[in-house]
């Protein structure tokens, strides 16, 4: 009987041994996995390496950017055409400011009670900054006139500021059919974003032939260039 016991006590240690063993493996395994995730999810990720982006990315990333724009134009054309505001009540206060549920909010772009549009992000990868006056990110107000449009009042005007070459590339193509980027002879931030944003000065975009932009002329959306600074620009609404 002592020796069956015997017997039955080190069979139990060596099957538990054996469970620890494979248990261990299985730790293994896992950091392992784990590590090697995250050193391909930090490979992605990562744009110092030469600033590239992949075409497959590049083109997903196209699209994501115009399918914002026209997200930030539905929000405004919905406030517009339910008379609740005028483009001239339009107010771009944005989420993070003090002020933001102070009341009037029917006129905020970005309040749920008026057009509830959440402001936009540029992912990472595509981020391509050249300056901090200022810096990379979506830009929307009503603050310089598009010389092609009906009156000399000023637009709402969005901006992806500061993107990836490659991508503006493929948000031309996709808007119409050419890869080419224009390029503007006065600086993106003075005629695409409202001057109380960074240093410069506000600058009306001018397209006739000679002036700062001719092809944008009749563009209500183009990805343009300047000075080594790529920028995405949506007329949201004209007058």
């Amino acid at each position: 009987m002592s020796a069956s016991l015997n017997v039955m006590n080190t069979k139990r240690q060596q099957d538990f041994s054996t469970e620890s063993g494979n248990a261990l493996i299985y730790v293994l395994i896992a950091i392992a996995l784990f590590a090697a995730l995250s050193f391909t999810l930090g490979r992605q990720t990562d744009t110092s390496e030469a600033g590239t982006v992949s075409d497959e990315k590049a083109e997903l990333y196209a699209t994501q950017l115009i399918s914002y724009a026209a997200q930030a134009r539905s929000s405004v054309d919905q406030m517009l055409f339910t008379a609740a505001s005028d483009i001239d009540d339009l107010n771009f206060i944005a989420p993070t400011d003090a002020a933001f549920d102070t009341a009037p909010n029917i006129h905020k772009v970005h309040h749920p009670q008026g057009g509830g549009l959440n402001p936009g992000t540029i992912p990472a990868e595509i981020v391509t900054q050249v300056t901090a006056d200022p810096e990379p990110g979506w830009y929307l107000g009503r603050f310089n006139n598009v010389e092609w449009t009906a009156s000399a009042s000023d637009e709402v005007i969005l901006v992806a500021y500061q993107i990836n070459e490659k991508v503006c590339g493929l948000i031309n193509k996709k808007i119409n059919g050419l890869i080419t980027i224009p390029t503007m002879t006065d600086s993106l931030r003075n005629t695409l974003i409202d001057g109380t944003l960074h240093g410069g000065t506000n600058v009306e975009l001018t397209t006739d032939g000679g002036d700062i932009c001719p092809d944008c002329e009749n563009m209500g959306s183009l990805c343009v260039q300047e000075g080594g600074i790529f920028g995405f620009y949506t007329i949201i609404a004209d007058q």
